[in-house]
């Protein structure tokens, strides 16, 4: 395959409320579209910047703004760089790349940036080169361009996908009440606030104090729920920590007390409670530890899972597809847990998640797969995206807390390598 000629384009959306996540809000998210063509055919896809979840380093650099824009520059500069390229799969193109953008992004941020900031740069060229390759091969669905390496990983074809929505900092109790009351199953609950950033030691001892409180807060109103997703019939837990936590006594503080009001028991998933550079071993914590920035290749996965790590949360719409399907099969090789995490996307990349995570095994304790999607709760502008998918390729709601995932929905997913209303941004 050769890509002839490329484009892009962006859009800001603006979210209802302030996003709060790694100790900082955000209040909009960028949304860069690409525009691929080989000789025969054309794809446009669109992705998520997330420059806080990447790499907080970049944010914390500049203005969000302009973080942003460093973040688009390096797609610019990758479609420079892939134009005229010959390759064979979607793995190779991306291997050809990936050193010289980190390169680049080093001289437009003045250091060494995270391996997820790249990778959440090539997230919308990924995806139109997962279409176009689809398109070449005949594919006939999602199921025909999963790798061979990738297919045991992915061999489930689960007929329900519970939703998981977020809970962030600011997100109220008559919010929560509302995602419970339509049947949430499995809240991911964003723990390590920022409170005193002017002192490392108070503001630790401060977010447990905080975590601690907010976590007593949502276990009393989730336990006036049932479910019949999860084995126990409880609502359960999945806390995402974004690295915040310095040391294990802190985090055993908070599990403590987790024990004592009864949701230790709930917590399903402790994500990245550590930096990403700390080599802390996990082995020992009463929760399943689950890697996300963290791990980004097939060697991430397997350091991660020597330290005790039992889950990987994949992000085929923040690391790549590319990247994902190998983490997938490095996961599944070693009896490690995952699943499909969200990162706010629009609904067309909420769907290629569906997708992904549709073949997943489900976790342990829940009876059905699992996806996160919270863009529904946050976008002021979620309905007028949806009508952006491909024609015929509608978005499926949530019922009783779950996506419905039947033989349609597998059928359906050659749709989603078609033409879509993004390409209107390129008339």
């Amino acid at each position: 395959m050769r890509i002839i000629k490329t484009d892009l384009d962006f859009i800001r959306e603006k979210l209802l409320a302030p996003f709060g996540f790694k100790g900082r809000y955000l209040n909009e998210l960028w949304q860069p579209v690409v525009k691929l063509s080989t000789e025969k055919y054309t794809a446009v896809c669109p992705s998520v910047q997330s420059v806080l979840w990447s790499d907080a380093d970049v944010f914390a650099s500049t203005s969000p703004a302009a973080s942003n824009a460093l973040m688009l520059a390096v797609t610019a500069y990758a479609l420079k760089l892939i134009d005229g390229i010959d390759f064979n799969t979607p793995k190779d193109l991306q291997n050809k790349i990936l050193p010289a953008l980190a390169e680049y992004a080093k001289k437009l941020c003045d250091f060494d940036v995270k391996p997820t900031f790249i990778l959440n740069s090539l997230v919308s060229i990924d995806f139109a080169i997962w279409s176009l390759y689809a398109k070449e091969k005949n594919a006939s669905g999602f199921d025909d361009i999963i790798p061979a390496h990738a297919k045991k990983a992915m061999s489930a074809h689960n007929d329900k996908l519970v939703q998981i929505p977020l809970i962030s900092y600011n997100v109220r109790d008559e919010s929560i009440k509302e995602v419970l009351y339509n049947g949430a199953s499995l809240l991911k609950i964003k723990i390590g606030n920022c409170v005193q950033p002017e002192n490392h030691d108070q503001d630790m001892q401060s977010m447990v104090d905080w975590d601690k409180k907010r976590l007593l807060q949502i276990h009393t109103l989730a336990d006036n729920y049932t479910t019949p997703y999860s084995e126990s019939g409880n609502v359960l837990y999945y806390l995402d920590a974004n690295g915040r936590y310095d040391k294990k006594s802190r985090l055993m503080e908070l599990l403590n007390f987790a024990d004592r009001i009864g949701a230790l028991k709930r917590i399903v998933l402790l994500e990245e409670p550590f930096s990403l550079d700390d080599t802390t071993n996990v082995s020992d914590l009463p929760v399943t530890v689950t890697s996300d920035e963290s791990a980004h290749s097939l060697e991430d996965v397997n350091t991660r899972l020597a330290l005790g790590y039992k889950a990987i949360a994949l992000k085929p719409i923040a690391k790549t597809l590319t990247a994902s399907f190998d983490m997938a099969a490095a996961a599944y090789a070693s009896g490690a847990m995952c699943f499909c995490a969200d990162l706010t996307v629009n609904p067309m990349l909420a769907e290629w998640n569906k997708q992904f995570a549709a073949r997943l095994k489900p976790l342990k304790g829940m009876n059905c797969g699992c996806v996160e999607v919270n863009g529904d709760m946050n976008y002021v502008n979620w309905n007028e995206m949806k009508k952006m998918l491909p024609q015929g390729y509608g978005y499926t709601e949530a019922k009783n807390g779950a996506f419905t995932t039947d033989n349609k929905f597998f059928v359906d997913s050659v749709k989603l390598f078609n033409e879509n209303r993004y390409k209107s941004l390129f008339m």
